[in-house]
């Protein structure tokens, strides 16, 4: 659809329009065909009446206007000397121009005009030359008209698309925030539920000291995992900025943290390290810490109390990560935390998050032989 006329343009086609009426219409009144000037009037008034519907937002009969004012115009070209091109003309343009109208419309509406302009010749001759430059302007017009819709359409599939690149950053953000969320709540919650439960035990076995040094833990892993989901939170709403490169030493020192919290909260993990060591992006230390947490949280949700084997392997391209813990003969129950949550979105978010690396990264999960194994590699180059 074509856009709104402004005031400038609605106020340039009247005065055109009364320019022409009055030199064609007016002053050659007597001296041209009445029928030629009457047709041609009527194809003036069709041209400002489309322009003023337009105006307003009244398109469908403001296109009937147009497509009114294109035969009138044409049909009377020869007697006027070819003046009554000009509403014929603006409005093939229009119309072939307007992308919310099938092209079809403005090429019958072209091929109208030539016709109409040779039957009128018919009616009052003129040389050929003259003819063959009259049949021209309709021509000119259509083509006009149709780069003008192919721009728009141009401009529509741009703003298309970047309402669709908004809608995508958003649903990254989102997806984002749900996934940074869910690895810090599921690992803070399920080290709560198995804080809780122990003291709770140990009360019931008249060890209060034991149970307070429980409820202790629990209150420091919850303000732990309160302060993780507010770096989240706050590194999302940041702006976007250069990865910040993370040492081998800090990556090590927060891998530990993370091996003794699963220490403290009752699990028995096996750690080694292989290869050398090198700088990650913040992006790449951020994954490999999130995998081995989610992949620790799922051991004690899955399998409580079974050894745990992590390893990191650094290799020149890449770093890989593999956790593996022994699957029991019988599933688990639920914790009671845990209950009507949807399983999964844990290993999908480290997959998405891995795959979200500007240099690439996977995470394969296999089963088999008794044991269940997550193997996550972060390419460094």
């Amino acid at each position: 659809m074509n856009r709104r006329p402004g005031s400038t343009s609605v106020a340039l086609t009247i005065v055109g329009a009364a320019l022409l009426a009055w030199w064609t219409v007016i002053r050659e009144f007597g001296h041209q065909p009445t029928w030629a000037l009457i047709l041609f009037a009527a194809s003036l008034l069709c041209w400002v009446g489309r322009t003023m519907l337009a105006r307003i937002g009244i398109w469908r009969a403001g296109t009937v206007l147009a497509a009114s004012a294109v035969p009138l115009g044409a049909v009377a070209a020869s007697a006027t000397h070819g003046n009554s091109l000009i509403p014929t003309a603006v409005c093939l343009l229009i119309l072939v121009g307007d992308a919310g109208l099938p092209l079809t419309v403005g090429l019958t509406s072209g091929l109208a005009a030539l016709a109409l302009i040779g039957l009128g010749a018919l009616i009052d001759p003129v040389e050929a030359a003259t003819l063959a430059s009259m049949l021209g302007v309709p021509a000119v017009a259509a083509l006009a008209g149709f780069s003008r819709r192919q721009g728009r359409q141009a401009e529509r599939r741009e703003a298309m698309l970047a309402e669709r690149e908004v809608a995508m950053r958003e649903e990254a953000i989102r997806v984002a925030l749900a996934r940074d969320l869910h690895d810090v709540l599921a690992h803070t919650l399920g080290g709560l539920v198995v804080q809780l439960d122990a003291a709770e035990a140990l009360l019931e076995a008249g060890r209060p000291d034991a149970a307070r040094e429980r409820v202790t833990g629990a209150r420091s892993l919850a303000a732990s995992g309160l302060g993780e989901a507010r770096r989240a939170v706050a590194a999302l709403r940041a702006p976007a900025s250069a990865p910040e490169q993370r040492t081998p030493e800090q990556l090590s020192a927060a891998l530990e943290d993370l091996l003794d919290v699963h220490r403290a909260l009752g699990g028995t993990v096996e750690w080694s390290r292989t290869g050398t060591p090198t700088e990650l992006t913040g992006e790449q230390a951020a994954a490999v810490e999130r995998a081995l947490q989610e992949s620790l949280s799922n051991a004690r949700r899955h399998a409580p109390g079974a050894p745990v084997t992590a390893a990191v392997a650094w290799h020149d391209d890449r770093v890989v990560l593999t956790v593996s813990n022994s699957v029991p003969d019988a599933p688990c129950p639920e914790p009671e935390a845990s209950r009507g949550v949807s399983p999964g979105y844990g290993l999908i978010g480290m997959r998405e998050r891995f795959e979200a690396l500007p240099l690439g990264g996977s995470v394969n999960v296999t089963e088999g032989d008794g044991r269940f194994t997550v193997r996550a590699e972060a390419m460094l180059r």
